[in-house]
């Protein structure tokens, strides 16, 4: 995760950003449901998505 967060602020052009965010975010749903156990639901409401 740390090395995705630096390599995303790294990256100078959206094209270049844009695997690197898709890939923080992904990692970011997968460390919330394993080591937290959240569902899909309490990620939602977590992240501002749930309205």
């Amino acid at each position: 995760m740390l090395d995705l967060n630096t390599r995303l602020q790294d990256a100078k052009l959206e094209h270049e950003t844009r695997p690197f965010q898709r890939q923080v975010e992904a990692t970011d749903v997968s460390i919330d449901k394993l080591v937290y156990g959240l569902t899909d639901e309490e990620i939602g409401i977590v992240q501002g998505d749930w309205m």
